[in-house]
């Protein structure tokens, strides 16, 4: 995996607290349009042929940054590939560049419910074995448990990428923050940082509309699975470097407010930087706040970028004046 570079940005709230903000641009890593789902996606497609898989089934909303990578890898790699996707109110929606590129690819998708994700993932299976075909499920069992640690790996060798980085800019950061939706990139992060034995503050700023119990629930089963899939257990004291923060998510999934708005369209301009108001732009905008809740002072920020790309133009289609 290509190594993916840092930028410093122009943060005017950043720079009254003193501090300095950088940003990982994982959304410029070269291939499918970038994006963290791309060291993720590896890690899954390696699972799936490390377990003699020949077939993938994957699940996301007709958005999903990680299904349209997927889509990407198993065509390069010749893998038949069914999608369970959720859409509220499909025919309603949005136009969505993911799920353009899906549908382009060739990838057959079976749509749902939110309450019918089981059973969908159920005929999925079904489907698959009646073609002579050996299914992967990326999320593990029919409920979406059980392969946790697969994803988290992804990020688990990222953090060691960042170490690197930093001796050869010759700081360390004092922070790192990163959104938090499936919890698994804040997981791996944390996970690479526990590898480490540092003590790094690593936030994750919630984009989800769970709980913070069950996101801190998923979070804390995402560390422990990393660990459980290398045989062993996770170091006792790892409850302390579970950073999460639910009270930036603007209200849930999908939601956002006037502020997340104006703030992308800043980065964009000063900064030429893209965000989307799904993930990065609310996330970002959410971890200066956090940053501004905590009184962090003269401290050195590292926020990741998750890319999703395509939603950044979904976004500039969205607002197109």
């Amino acid at each position: 995996m290509m190594q993916s570079p840092i930028q410093e940005v122009v943060c005017p709230e950043i720079a009254e607290l003193d501090c300095r903000l950088y940003v990982k641009r994982d959304d410029l890593i070269p291939y499918a349009f970038g994006g963290n789902k791309v060291r993720i996606a590896a890690e899954f497609m390696d699972d799936m042929n490390a377990r003699g898989c020949n077939a993938l089934i994957m699940y996301g909303d007709l958005r999903s940054n990680l299904c349209r990578v997927l889509s990407f890898m198993c065509r390069r790699d010749n893998v038949p590939c069914l999608m369970v996707a959720t859409s509220e109110n499909a025919e309603d929606a949005e136009p969505s560049f993911n799920e353009d590129i899906v549908r382009r690819l060739g990838v057959e998708v079976l749509v749902c419910e939110k309450d019918g994700i089981a059973a969908a993932v159920d005929r999925a299976f079904a489907l698959l074995r009646a073609r002579g075909l050996n299914p992967y499920y990326i999320y593990g069992d029919r409920t979406g448990s059980g392969n946790e640690g697969t994803a988290a790996n992804a990020y688990a060798k990222a953090y060691r990428e960042i170490c690197a980085q930093e001796r050869e800019l010759s700081f360390s950061f004092d922070r790192l923050m990163v959104p938090y939706g499936t919890g698994c990139t804040l997981g791996g992060l944390i996970c690479g940082s526990l590898a480490e034995g540092d003590k790094r503050k690593i936030t994750g700023i919630s984009i989800s509309s769970r709980t913070p119990e069950r996101a801190m629930g998923i979070l804390r089963d995402t560390v422990t699975g990393w660990y459980t899939k290398r045989g062993i257990s996770a170091p006792a004291e790892f409850e302390d470097a579970l950073d999460l923060r639910c009270n930036y998510n603007c209200g849930g999934y999908g939601s956002r407010d006037p502020r997340v708005d104006d703030f992308i369209e800043d980065m964009l301009l000063e900064n030429a930087l893209p965000l989307d108001p799904t993930y990065t732009g609310k996330a970002l905008r959410g971890a200066i706040d956090c940053l501004k809740d905590d009184n962090a002072r003269h401290q050195n920020i590292l926020f990741l970028h998750t890319g999703g790309t395509p939603l950044f133009y979904d976004y500039l289609r969205s607002t197109a004046r």
